[in-house]
C-alpha cells in the first residue's frame, strides 16, 4: 500500500511539473525571437548619409561637428570670412585647437594681422596635442611676421578738444581725442585748433608695441601786428663817369730841342768852316804841327756839333708832331709803330741812330 502511494505521488509532481514548463514555455519563445527591424532609406543622389551618432553623443556635440564640416568647405572654396564664423560656431560648441588654428588661419587670410595675432594665441594657449606641433611652430613663426606689420593704434588727445589730427601729413577723419592706426616705424603728429599754436610730435613706434597715447596741449596764439611790406629795393645804377677831356701836350719841349738843335747847327757850321779854311792854308804851304793839330779839333767839333744838330732836330720834330690833341690810348691806336732816336758819339765822329719798329 505505501508503495502504491509513493509511486502516485511521483506521478502527481511530475505531471505538475510537466504542465508548468509546458505552460511558461510560450512567452519565453515569443521574447527569444524579436522582429526583425525595417530595412533603412537610401539617400537621394548627391546628398551624403548623416553621420551615424556615436555613443554618448549629445546635440551640442552633432552641431560642432556638422559646422565644422560646413567650415571646411568654405574654407576650400576661398570664402574665409564664411569659414570663420562656422570654426567660431563649432568652437563654441565644442572647443578644440585645431578648430582655433582654423580661426586663425581665416584671420590671416583676410589680411588682418591684429585680429590673426589675437588667434594664434589663443590657439598656442589652448595646450595643443603632440601632433600639432608643426603647426604649432608655423603659428609661432607667423605672429613674429605679423607682429612687424600690424598696425599700432595712437591715441591722440588735445586739451582743448575737438583738435584737427594729421599723420605724416595726412588729415585723419574725425577730431581728438581719436584713434589712429599706423605701420611701426616713426612718425610725425599734427595738432591744431583755431586760435592755438600747433603741436607737432615724432613718436617712434616698435613692432607689436601696445596702444601709444599723446596729449596734445595746444597754446593760445598771441595776436602779432602785422608789419607793412618793405618798400621795394629799385637798383640804380650808378651814374657813368664822362671821359675826361684828353690832355692837351705842349710845344714848349719841341721848340727848345729844335732851337738847340739849331744852335748846334750853328757852332758845328762855324767850326766846320773853320776846319776847312784852316786845311786849305795846311795845304797852301803852312805844314805845321800844330797848324794839323788845330784843323783836327775844328773838323772834330764841327762834326759833334752838326751830329748833336741833327740828333736834336729829329727828336724835336718827332716831339712836335706827336704833341697834338688825344689821350694817349688814342695816340697808340693811331700810330701802334714806335719809332727811336739815340745820339752816337765817338773820338772822330758824332752822329745819330734811329730805329723804327712796326
Amino acid at each position: 500500500m505505501r508503495g502504491q502511494r509513493s509511486r502516485r505521488t511521483h506521478q502527481a509532481i511530475a505531471v505538475f511539473l510537466g504542465t508548468l514548463v509546458a505552460t511558461g514555455s510560450v512567452p519565453w519563445t515569443a521574447f527569444a525571437a524579436p522582429p526583425k527591424p525595417a530595412a533603412p532609406a537610401k539617400p537621394a543622389a548627391g546628398k551624403k548619409p548623416p553621420a551615424k551618432p556615436g555613443k554618448g553623443d549629445d546635440p551640442k556635440r552633432a552641431e560642432a561637428r556638422k559646422a565644422y564640416a560646413d567650415a571646411e568647405a568654405k574654407f576650400q572654396s576661398g570664402d574665409y570670412a564664411a569659414a570663420y564664423e562656422l570654426y567660431k560656431t563649432a568652437n563654441d560648441d565644442l572647443p578644440a585647437p585645431q578648430t582655433l588654428y582654423k580661426m586663425a588661419l581665416c584671420l590671416d587670410k583676410q589680411d588682418k594681422p591684429g585680429e590673426a595675432i589675437t588667434a594664434y594665441s589663443a590657439f598656442l594657449g589652448s595646450t595643443p596635442p603632440a601632433s600639432m606641433d608643426a603647426k604649432v611652430s608655423e603659428s609661432q613663426a607667423r605672429v613674429n611676421d605679423l607682429r612687424k606689420k600690424a598696425p599700432v593704434i595712437i591715441k591722440v588727445k588735445s586739451d582743448p578738444p575737438g583738435a584737427s589730427v594729421s599723420v605724416d601729413g595726412v588729415a585723419q577723419m574725425g577730431t581728438a581725442p581719436i584713434d589712429v592706426k599706423v605701420a611701426p616705424g616713426t612718425h610725425k603728429v599734427r595738432v591744431t585748433s583755431p586760435g592755438y599754436d600747433a603741436y607737432e610730435k615724432e613718436i617712434t613706434l616698435d613692432p607689436g608695441a601696445p596702444d601709444t597715447t599723446l596729449d596734445a596741449l595746444l597754446l593760445k596764439s598771441v595776436a602779432v601786428a602785422e608789419l607793412p611790406p618793405p618798400p621795394p629795393v629799385i637798383e640804380t645804377k650808378p651814374a657813368e663817369k664822362p671821359e675826361p677831356p684828353p690832355e692837351k701836350h705842349s710845344n714848349a719841349a719841341a721848340f727848345v730841342v729844335l732851337g738847340v738843335a739849331g744852335a748846334g747847327a750853328i757852332v758845328g757850321g762855324i767850326f766846320g768852316v773853320k776846319a776847312l779854311q784852316g786845311k786849305s792854308d795846311f795845304n797852301n804851304g803852312a805844314k805845321t804841327t800844330d797848324k794839323a793839330d788845330q784843323v783836327e779839333k775844328d773838323a772834330l767839333i764841327a762834326d759833334m756839333a752838326l751830329g748833336a744838330a741833327i740828333t736834336l732836330g729829329v727828336t724835336g720834330t718827332v716831339l712836335l708832331l706827336t704833341s697834338g690833341g688825344g689821350d694817349e690810348k688814342a695816340a697808340r691806336a693811331a700810330s701802334p709803330s714806335k719809332f727811336e732816336l739815340a745820339p752816337v758819339f765817338s773820338p772822330h765822329r758824332a752822329g745819330a741812330a734811329a730805329t723804327l719798329r712796326f
